[in-house]
């Protein structure tokens, strides 16, 4: 009688673990992707470019519009945006996947995601976004209002003073030249560099930009209870979420609002960055 019990408990348990398993599956794939958060990110800035202080700059990457994530799942970041009212909006690549005619509904998204900043907005490429054909995705989005950046700087002339964005090309597929990035930021000038893989930012650090803001690894979109992401992407793999010193300046990698195969997420929401420059 005792053994039958046993055994009854036994199937119970392996019927309420598969049946645990089922939910926390459509939870991790219906459920939360669609659940972002606003992460708040302080950053001090330099002594030297005290004045820059106050500046706030959302930084929103990986949405990877796609057959998995529609553009219309952006909408709740829209919303946030427009209540947030950044100075600037920045783009950390990959706006879509698996074809450049998800472009057609990203970009109009994307461009209700730009009028909400105070200056404009720039962004760079990411490796999906390269394998898109970049001719088939860089125009929609400058007409949408995103300048692309590809290894070049743009001075945002701010009230607090000029910040530099220096745009560097995709590491994975693209044509990485940082000296041209950096070619015309004054030695003395304050910059944020954006690139969508954060590995190899030892690379970029010593041209002096005191923040990096990268995405790609998408925080791991599975991540264990003590252990963290369980996969991450070529060049995502070191640094794949959250703040890391790297020189003199400071790295951020966002979990970004999208993802890619398989389109799960768990433990790891998506997030629009908000970034707070303070004195």
């Amino acid at each position: 009688m005792r053994r039958l019990d046993a055994r009854r408990i036994l199937a119970l348990l392996v019927v309420l673990g598969f049946a645990a398993g089922v939910v926390m599956a459509w939870w991790a794939r219906f459920i939360a992707p669609h659940r972002f958060e606003v992460r708040q990110v302080v950053v001090q800035t330099p002594r030297k470019h005290r004045k820059l202080a106050g500046l706030t700059i959302a930084f929103a990457t990986d949405t990877h519009v796609g057959p998995h994530f529609r553009a219309s799942d952006l909408e709740p970041v829209v919303q946030r945006l427009e209540e947030i009212r950044p100075d600037i909006v920045l783009f950390g690549g990959d706006y879509i996947c698996e074809s450049p005619r998800f472009m057609a509904s990203a970009a109009p998204v994307l461009g209700r995601m730009v009028r909400s900043a105070r200056y404009g907005a720039w962004g760079v490429m990411g490796n999906h976004d390269l394998a898109n054909i970049r001719s088939r995705v860089v125009p929609p989005l400058e007409d949408a209002g995103i300048r692309i950046l590809a290894n070049e700087a743009a001075c945002v002339e701010t009230d607090r003073g000029p910040l530099w964005i220096v745009g560097v090309d995709d590491g994975l597929i693209g044509e990485v030249d940082l000296d041209a990035a950096f070619a015309n930021v004054p030695p003395d000038g304050a910059a944020i560099c954006l690139w969508h893989e954060p590995d190899r930012v030892e690379e970029s650090a010593p041209y002096g930009a005191f923040l990096q803001l990268s995405g790609h690894s998408h925080g791991g979109q599975v991540r264990l209870p003590g252990i963290g992401p369980i996969a991450a992407p070529q060049l995502g793999r070191r640094f794949p979420f959250g703040r890391y010193q790297v020189g003199d300046g400071e790295l951020y990698v966002s979990a970004g609002l999208g993802m890619y195969r398989p389109p799960v997420r768990f433990n790891c929401p998506p997030e629009l960055t908000v970034i707070r420059l303070l004195d």
